[in-house]
């Protein structure tokens, strides 16, 4: 399956905008771990940012919510980093919460989980990353 060329359009769009709230779902404490140094870079970018960790009550000295649903407020994007086999519970808990865009970070995703997002109803970006992506957007209003 590739990249939904809207959808990435649309991800980088909230990318560019100040307002923009991720959750990154599979946060995590340990440094070496993409679910840490995505939260982390993000921060960096200024993004608000909300990580959801089962385990974890706070990450980078962040709250850290249990599940997508518990997370305060709207989210623009949720930013998936979990095995591909949790990913499937992830993307029911977004559909439900009503969520416009979910990113799948490498290693999230299977051809199983692609065809439930595929079936879902929003849109989901795969095969880029959004660290890249959020160094690209440039300067935002």
């Amino acid at each position: 399956m590739s990249i939904d060329p809207s959808a990435l359009h649309d991800a980088r769009e909230l990318l560019r905008r100040k307002t923009t709230r991720i959750a990154v779902v599979g946060a995590s404490n340990d440094p070496s771990k993409y679910g840490n140094i995505i939260v982390r870079t993000l921060l960096r970018h200024g993004y608000e940012v909300f990580p959801v960790n089962l385990r974890e009550t706070t990450i980078a000295g962040l709250t850290a919510y249990p599940k997508l649903g518990a997370v305060p407020g709207p989210v623009d994007i949720v930013d998936v980093v979990t095995p591909p086999e949790s990913t499937l519970g992830i993307l029911k808990e977004a559909a439900e919460a009503g969520i416009s865009l979910v990113w799948l970070q490498d290693g999230s995703y299977d051809e199983t989980a692609l065809r439930a997002a595929a079936e879902a109803p929003f849109k989901t970006v795969h095969g880029a990353c959004i660290m890249v992506e959020a160094r690209g957007a440039g300067p935002r209003p």
